[in-house]
């Protein structure tokens, strides 16, 4: 009760700001023509050295003010020309003097309950610079619990480390969202929750942190698949597009299974109408990824419940002219190196053999 009594004492206060705006520019336009008529009232003085000849007049203006010296009867009677003069100028823009009225007795009370004027018109301006930079095209206008919500978050400032960011959301074997082995199928239970109470936790999110991008991480532990052919080539987008059975995936390591269960939960998230309007991006995290965010790399193959689990992130989405403006890394190929000339080599004298010796044939006869 305490918030909806704050809620609508803002709300006062923003409509109050508005209309005491109104009534400054009101107010300072009559100002204007009140200094327009000074000259006039010059004039309207000659007229009041005239009534003062009249006693009768004379008589019924010092009744009227109770008092006795000339020059003050003198100054009530300008006084009065003056209020005329403006109040018929009020009347002629619209406002009647019932209307004054109820806003003087307005700002009495906001005066009374400690309330700034100026101050009012001030915040009223600042509410409407915030509507604007959260309102999105084609949206409609944001609410004010979610302006209150921006203006906490704006002066608390940051966190312990320094950024606000959403939770993720967990979905693993441990607390009863499994799949079946060495499958993207979704249990019963996991898919009540997927349909039932996850989009809403997603979309409060969403809402609490302005965020618009998805990522639905499948992760598992390290124990082995199996050597088996694979399918998700194939048929994950037909999956996504709701051509194909989940329960066709055929995946072929912890990597591909990872992925496979992150697509059978986003296939289920993209039917929901909270979260239409946002970008749901299937991930895996395979067995890489500890549950307090570490690299997994000892090499346990054991069964572990808790490591299986789909884990449900959210931020906010890139612009295109952000990643447009990073430069791409210049790739240099370095020129061809020179051979080095190769030292001159003096040339040796051959060797001078000396001439064979001739090789004698001995003379025989044959034998008869």
């Amino acid at each position: 009760m305490a918030e909806i009594m704050l809620l609508l004492v803002f709300c006062l206060l923003i409509a109050m700001a508005t209309f005491l705006r109104s009534e400054q520019s009101r107010r300072l336009a009559a100002e204007q023509k009140l200094f327009q008529q000074e000259e006039q009232n010059k004039r309207d003085r000659d007229v009041v050295a005239a009534l003062r000849q009249n006693t009768a007049v004379a008589e019924k203006l010092e009744s009227l003010s109770g008092l006795t010296d000339p020059q003050e009867i003198d100054k009530y009677w300008r006084e009065l020309v003056d209020s005329r003069t403006a109040m018929a100028d009020l009347e002629k823009s619209g406002i009647s003097i019932k209307e004054i009225r109820d806003r003087i007795a307005d700002l009495e009370k906001l005066r009374s309950s400690g309330l700034d004027v100026d101050k009012a018109i001030r915040n009223a301006d600042t509410i409407g610079a915030i509507n604007r930079a959260l309102a999105r095209p084609g949206q409609p206008s944001v609410s004010t619990l979610a302006i209150l919500e921006a203006i906490e978050r704006g002066t608390t400032g940051a966190g312990p480390s320094g950024h606000q960011w959403p939770p993720i959301i967990t979905l693993s074997d441990a607390a009863g969202y499994s799949f079946k082995s060495g499958s993207a199928e979704l249990s019963q239970k996991l898919m009540d929750a997927l349909v039932g109470k996850t989009p809403e936790e997603i979309l409060a999110y969403i809402k609490k942190y302005d965020v618009d991008v998805i990522e639905v991480v499948g992760h598992t532990d390290e124990q082995p698949l199996g050597i088996r052919p694979t399918n998700l080539d194939r048929d994950l987008p037909s999956v996504l597009k709701g051509t194909s059975n989940i329960a066709t995936l055929i995946p072929a390591d912890n990597a591909g299974l990872g992925l496979a269960r992150a697509v059978s939960v986003v296939s289920v998230l993209r039917k929901s109408q909270l979260l239409a309007p946002y970008k749901l991006l299937p991930l895996s995290g395979a067995q890489l990824v500890n549950t307090d965010e570490t690299l997994a790399i000892e090499g346990a193959s054991r069964d572990d419940p808790q490591r299986r689990r789909i884990e449900i992130r959210l931020r906010k989405s890139v612009p295109r002219e952000v990643t447009a403006t990073i430069a791409q890394p210049t790739i240099v190929t370095p020129p061809p190196p020179v051979p080095k000339p190769r030292p001159v080599q003096k040339l040796q004298p051959l060797p001078i053999a000396p001439p064979p010796k001739p090789v004698r044939t001995p003379l025989w006869t044959p034998g008869n």
